[in-house]
């Protein structure tokens, strides 16, 4: 009788040890496929904390200016990129396929188009002149 409360209490730790195992392995998934959404809500806490610091020093609206959204479609072997910022600004936007970077002027808003990027999936990044920057994915071809 003692033998089997003995194998009965282990099968209990074995179950909870399962279910630890199986909330972690969940826990993992959700963070890979949010960790870019979770990290560019951390970069635009970061960079209004750094605006509000740099706005009482006199900076210019150039190094104030935030990236406030970034999209990228894919249309063949080409990428369009479309960026908001928060203020007239320089954007540079690089791209982590073909490590395409182009730089152009926005007024609150600009679109790109980066050509023959190649056919797999990858990402486009766009960084305003004061280092504010946002990430978005596009499919592959």
């Amino acid at each position: 009788m003692k033998q089997r409360c003995k194998k009965a209490d282990g099968q209990g730790l074995v179950e909870y040890a399962l279910i630890l195992v199986l909330v972690a392995v969940v826990v993992i998934a959700i963070l890979t496929i949010l960790g870019p959404q979770v990290g560019n809500v951390f970069s635009r806490v970061v960079n209004g904390l750094g605006v509000a610091s740099s706005s009482g020093g006199g900076g210019g609206s150039a190094s104030s200016a935030t990236v406030t959204s970034i999209s990228a479609l894919r249309g063949g072997a080409d990428v369009g990129v479309n960026v908001t910022v928060s203020a007239n600004t320089n954007v540079t936007i690089t791209d982590s396929q073909s490590g395409q970077s182009v730089s152009v002027g926005c007024n609150t808003a600009c679109s790109v188009t980066l050509t023959a990027v190649g056919s797999d999936a990858g990402t486009v990044t766009a960084t305003a002149d004061g280092g504010s920057s946002m990430s978005a994915n596009y499919p592959s071809q």
